[in-house]
């Protein structure tokens, strides 16, 4: 099976067999985001919603050590069978255990249990994530076919969303005939589709997927190398710290909106209508934003994409009491938004790792798409206990509590200003990235250079 290495287009076929790992992975986002703290926090379980705000917490802290360890070590693995395939094929059985035994908790489950099965989880999931997110970035170096690339794949994190939540409305309301299903319900179905769609995609990747251009026997990067990244690369980092912002304006919304949607709004028999919206806009429309980064550029479309999301966020904050149609006009703005800043982040970074190797000779894609893995999951995850924490400031725990006009004013604070306003940081430190187009191709001209004047004459 060939490679691309330079410019060459793969077909449309071979990326929608890349894409399906990141939608099996990317549904279980949705129980993670969504249901999972109110699931801990019901009647039946009778977690405080405080120590499941907690518990995910030290599940991010924990990754800020082992995500960087999975990508320097998949970077250093040499296999026939592929260093992306090999930690993608170990982390498969781990991820589905665990993401079982996680949407299953008993009746009184502890902390200890959603501690211990969330560590586990992120273990699996990460094996897959990074390699396959580096996997991506080294199919090709070609600057636009990287959008292509990161378009493909993050509509396929879209469709994982619509399926995790389309596959349990349909199961609870039209299958079982339950009109409003729990959050533990939902949660447990999702749990069944992450279990069987996973192997699948995962399967299905390796059969039609080419390994990628940088499979070579170069001297891997070393451990300190590794962690020089992030004092050296500065596009990199610009980057990092804006969609670190940006994804916990997201983790932010996304735990204070099943409160929000279902409790303030008085809409719990449509939060997965709410939900079922937001990325059906987001898996149609989110291919247009390889054209309009064709166009504007990779980061200027990034700020436009926040721009979009901010104003979605501002909507929600004057929907009255049952207004589904001002949450469901809310989620197409923000489906469109999110299509744009999920594509482009991983496209960027893909050029800052050539940014890199230029300045400093090593080639760490496992490396860099590691950290851009914790920002992504730790910005979304620290949204968490930030919203809980605050909704709880305003008098609300969870469980049978009612909820008063403080708690109600902060659950609509966490789901829509607060998101909002952070938004503006990545908008102003995004607008004038030093990396666009005609930079990358300067940058890529260099190292082919390198590379040619690098082959010894004999074997040219």
């Amino acid at each position: 099976m060939t490679t691309s290495s330079g410019g060459a287009r793969l077909s449309g076929a071979r990326l929608m067999a890349y894409s399906l790992p990141t939608l099996a992975l990317q549904s279980m986002m949705v129980p993670l985001l969504l249901y999972l703290p109110p699931a801990y926090a019901s009647v039946t379980v009778g977690m405080a919603l405080s120590v499941v705000g907690v518990m995910f917490l030290l599940g991010r802290i924990f990754e800020l050590f082992s995500d960087p360890l999975i990508g320097a070590v998949s970077d250093r693995t040499r296999s026939r069978f592929g260093r992306r395939r090999l930690w993608m094929a170990l982390g498969l059985p781990i991820a589905v255990v665990a993401g079982w035994f996680l949407v299953s908790p008993p009746p009184g489950a502890s902390a200890a249990y959603l501690g211990v099965w969330l560590v586990v989880f992120y273990i699996g999931w990460t094996m897959i994530y990074i390699p396959h997110q580096s996997w991506g970035g080294e199919i090709t170096n070609d600057y636009q076919e990287r959008t292509r690339i990161a378009g493909y794949r993050e509509t396929g994190s879209f469709i994982g969303y619509l399926l995790a939540s389309l596959v349990p409305l349909i199961y609870w309301k039209f299958v079982m005939g339950v009109e409003a299903p729990s959050f533990e319900q939902i949660v447990h179905v999702i749990g069944v589709f992450f279990a069987i769609a996973l192997p699948i995609g995962v399967a299905l990747c390796f059969a039609f997927v080419p390994q990628g251009a940088a499979e070579t026997d170069d001297k891997p990067p070393s451990w300190r190398e590794l962690y020089a990244i992030l004092a050296r690369n500065r596009p990199f980092l610009r980057l990092g710290g804006s969609y670190l912002v940006d994804r916990l304006a997201m983790g932010t919304y996304f735990a204070a909106q099943p409160f929000f949607v279902g409790m303030v709004l008085d809409l719990q028999k449509d939060v997965l209508t709410v939900a079922i919206t937001n990325t059906v806009v987001a898996a149609l429309l989110a291919p247009l934003w390889v054209g309009i980064a064709k166009r504007l550029g990779k980061h200027r479309s990034y700020v436009l994409a926040n721009g979009i999301t901010a104003a979605s966020y501002l909507l929600l904050f004057f929907a009255p009491v049952g207004a589904l149609g001002v949450v469901l006009a809310a989620q197409v703005l923000m489906g469109f938004g999110n299509g744009g800043t999920m594509i482009t982040p991983p496209a960027m970074t893909a050029d800052t790792v050539d940014h890199d190797e230029l300045h400093s000779g090593a080639r760490q894609m496992g490396g860099h798409m590691a950290f851009l893995a914790i920002v992504f999951k730790g910005g979304i995850m620290l949204g968490a206990p930030l919203a809980l924490g605050l909704i709880a400031l305003f008098g609300y725990e969870g469980g049978a509590q009612t909820l008063d006009e403080t708690a109600a004013f902060g659950i609509r604070l966490c789901a829509s200003l607060l998101p909002a306003a952070m938004l503006l940081v990545p908008m102003f430190l995004m607008w004038r990235f030093p990396i666009d187009a005609a930079r990358h191709a300067s940058i890529r001209a260099a190292l082919d250079e390198r590379a040619a004047s690098a082959v010894p004459i004999a074997a040219r």
